[in-house]
C-alpha cells in the first residue's frame, strides 16, 4: 500500500493526505487539503509506502481562483508580519518573529516565532486581533524548526536533510559522533540550527554492530593468544588488534559470535538501544 506525501506551505512540513489515491495526483500537483489550520493548499512530493503520523484530508484540486487567494494570502501575510514586528517592539517582548502565514479560508492568521524564554504575548495578540479581525494563533518553534521553514544551505552545500525529505526529528547526541569514530569536536558537525547535525542519525545503524564487541581498550583471546582491541571499523568491517609485539586487522567474522546478524537486526529494529545509545552520566545533558 502507497501514501500520498505532500508538503505544507508554511512550514515545509511533510504530511500524509487522506482520502486520495495514488494514480490520481503526481509529484508538483497542488492540492487543497483540510488540517487543524483550516484548508490550505499543499505540494504533492510523491508516494510512499511508510505512513506519516501528520495527516490532512484532501479536498480538491487546487484551481485556478484557489491558486489565486494563496498569493494572496501571502501578500497579506508580509503586511501581517510587518506589523506584528512593530507590535512586538512596542510591547518589548523577548521573541523572533520568523513567518507569517494565512491559510486559504483566511479564517486565522498564524504568527511562528522563536524564542529562549515562554513568553506572555496575550496584549500582543489582542493589538493584533483589533488590526486584522481575525482570529490569532502565536506557534513557538523550535530552532530546528526554524531552518526547516526558512530554508538554508548546509556544511555539505546542500540544502539540509529536514527541508528535502525529513518528516520527524530524531535525537543526536555526542554519543552518535562517538560511535561513528569521528573527531570530538561538536562545531564539527553542527548545522545552520546549531543542533549536531541529523544525518549522523542516518549513519546509526551502520554502526549498531558494534554493541555486540568489546569496548575499546577491552582485552581479548584470539588465536590463543590476548589482544587490546584499538580500534573498530564497521564500514571496513575490521577490528583492529594489539599486543606488546603485534598488530593486526581482523575481520568482524572472526570475533562476532555465531547467528549475530539477527542480533543486529533485532538492535536495528529498536535502535540499538540496551547499551551504547542508553542515556548515562557521561553524555547527560549533551543531547540536542
Amino acid at each position: 500500500m502507497s501514501y500520498i506525501k505532500a508538503r505544507f506551505q508554511d512550514t515545509n512540513k511533510i504530511f500524509q493526505v487522506e482520502g486520495v489515491w495514488e494514480r490520481e495526483v503526481y509529484r508538483g500537483d497542488l492540492l487543497v487539503v483540510q488540517s487543524d489550520k483550516g484548508e490550505e493548499v499543499v505540494t504533492v512530493i510523491g508516494a510512499s509506502k511508510d505512513p506519516s503520523s501528520a495527516r490532512a484530508l484532501f479536498l480538491r484540486r487546487a484551481k485556478e481562483e484557489d491558486i489565486k487567494r494563496m498569493k494572496e494570502n501571502e501578500e497579506r501575510a508580509k503586511e501581517a508580519m510587518e506589523v506584528c514586528k512593530r507590535k512586538i517592539v512596542e510591547h518589548g517582548l523577548d521573541m523572533k518573529l520568523i513567518k507569517t502565514y494565512i491559510p486559504l479560508d483566511r479564517s486565522k492568521i498564524f504568527f511562528y516565532y522563536t524564542s529562549d524564554h515562554r513568553v506572555d504575548f496575550r496584549d500582543l495578540v489582542k493589538d493584533l486581533a483589533k488590526v486584522f479581525k481575525k482570529r490569532i494563533e502565536m506557534r513557538q518553534v523550535g530552532v530546528r524548526d526554524a531552518v526547516q521553514m526558512m530554508g538554508w544551505i548546509g556544511a555539505c552545500g546542500e540544502v539540509p536533510c529536514c527541508i528535502r525529505f525529513q518528516e520527524e526529528f530524531s535525537s543526536v547526541s555526542l554519543r552518535d559522533i562517538e560511535e561513528q569514530n569521528l573527531p570530538l569536536s561538536p562545531q564539527k558537525f553542527t548545522g545552520p540550527c546549531g543542533r549536531l547535525m541529523c544525518c549522523l542519525v542516518f549513519e546509526r545503524e551502520n554502526y549498531i554492530v558494534k554493541l555486540l564487541l568489546p569496548e575499546i581498550g577491552s582485552e581479548l583471546c584470539y588465536e590463543k593468544k590476548v589482544y587490546k582491541v584499538s580500534h573498530i571499523d564497521p564500514l571496513l568491517w575490521t577490528i583492529t588488534l594489539v599486543s606488546e609485539d603485534s598488530n593486526k586487522d581482523v575481520s568482524l567474522e572472526d570475533i562476532l559470535p555465531y547467528g549475530y546478524e539477527r542480533a543486529i537486526k533485532h538492535c536495528k529494529s529498536c535502535g540499538g538501544c540496551c547499551t551504547r545509545f542508553a542515556e548515562n552520566e557521561a553524555f547527560a545533558g549533551v543531547e540536542q
